[in-house]
């Protein structure tokens, strides 16, 4: 019998590896445990990328994924570390 705690679903897919380690780092600062699976043909040619969360908080992942708006501003600093630092008009 397998025990429900230790059940994990794929939460979603994605076709590089940055966007789903961003997405992770959302949830884990949200108190949702998750796992990158990087499936690759070769080192550095990731072509999907999964990201897995307990079954048990499969509901709120997905709450905070729908209720969390990431800007173009942090996707762009967790991509290069650089900050945009010019002024909007």
């Amino acid at each position: 019998m397998t025990d429900k705690s230790d059940d994990w679903e794929a939460l979603d897919t994605f076709e590089e590896e940055l966007s789903a380690r961003v997405l992770a780092g959302l949830l884990r600062e949200e108190g949702v445990p998750v796992k990158v699976r990087v499936k690759s043909p070769l080192p550095g040619l990731a072509n999907e990328v999964q990201l897995w969360v307990p079954s048990s908080l499969s509901h709120r992942a997905r709450w905070i994924i729908n209720t969390s708006q990431v800007s173009e501003e942090e996707l762009n600093f967790a991509a290069t570390g650089e900050l945009n630092t010019k002024e909007q008009p």
